[in-house]
């Protein structure tokens, strides 16, 4: 595909699942020696290929691959190591300046003046197969989970691929490593609140995302009855309310106390946002809401 007028007049770009990096740089070169042809591309001998960006002067190109690292990702400085050692530049997968919440990354060559678009390539690609055999001796090195656990990680897809209690790694601190206890997992594994969804479900994101602050979502205002041992903790833990609390809601508006500010102070202020979350009460919460439902 060839993009027109966005940051440089044209983009040219190859792309394709997998990872046959040959066929896509290949398939790249034609489409761009075709296009040559019959457009005179800006070029001369000192800067290469004349792109608005200096940074990409030289090939302009930039040959990536998006690849799932969940374990080297956590050293980051061995990570980086590598990524210097081949001139390559890490980024989220969802372009440049994003962070990864799911460890795929975006990795590709960093360098792109005074040397050919084959070696930097080679760069992305041997950088790549680095890093790839560091995160397979990572795992090789994983201890196998405990009899009766499974490991927490993105590797769960589906409330069915918690068939254990999980094993989350060493210093995780989200609540619901915290609190999801033997006696918790054991009373309420495979059990569903009054709207059908089940506990599975509801600590799914959590068992994914070993980086989550709190790990579990309710199904339905049931889900807060039907799992209180689990979900009592957690509220107190973040909220300081304890389980016979009652909450007093006041959305009276004239009683707070906030005068204007002063202009000087009013200038450094670039915007305000307050919002509140809402849900009907006929219907389940986020997890256990349907397609239909939601429509």
């Amino acid at each position: 595909m060839t993009w027109v007028n966005e940051e440089d007049q044209l983009r040219i770009i190859s792309m394709q699942p997998g990872a046959n990096i040959r066929q896509v740089f290949e398939r790249l070169v034609k489409a761009a020696n075709l296009i040559e042809k019959v457009a005179k591309f800006s070029y001369d001998d000192h800067l290469g290929y004349i792109t608005s960006c200096p940074t990409n002067l030289g090939t302009a190109m930039r040959a990536s691959v998006h690849i799932h690292l969940p374990l080297l990702s956590q050293d980051k400085a061995a990570f980086q190591a590598i990524a210097d050692k081949y001139y390559v530049q890490i980024r989220g997968a969802h372009g440049e300046h994003t962070e990864t919440d799911d460890a795929i990354f975006d990795i590709s060559n960093r360098r792109r003046l005074g040397r050919s678009m084959t070696l930097l390539v080679q760069d992305m690609y041997d950088g790549v197969k680095e890093m790839i055999a560091a995160e397979k001796k990572l795992r090789s090195q994983q201890a196998p989970p405990k009899a009766g656990f499974i490991k927490a990680g993105s590797h769960l897809k589906k409330p069915e691929d918690i068939t254990g209690l999980l094993e989350f790694p060493a210093g995780n601190k989200s609540l619901l490593c915290k609190y999801l206890s033997k006696d918790i997992h054991t009373k309420y594994k495979g059990k569903k609140d009054k709207a059908g969804v089940s506990f599975e479900q509801m600590i799914l994101s959590g068992a994914q995302n070993v980086d989550s602050g709190i790990g579990l979502y309710a199904g339905s205002h049931d889900s807060y009855t039907t799992f209180s041992d689990l979900f009592d903790k957690v509220i107190e833990d973040y909220h300081g309310h304890k389980k016979d609390g009652k909450h007093v809601s006041n959305m009276d508006f004239t009683k707070l106390k906030c005068p204007p500010f002063p202009p000087d102070e009013a200038a450094m202020i670039v915007s305000t946002r307050i919002r509140v979350g809402r849900n009907l009460a006929e219907f389940p919460l986020g997890p256990g809401v349907s397609k239909a439902q939601r429509d």
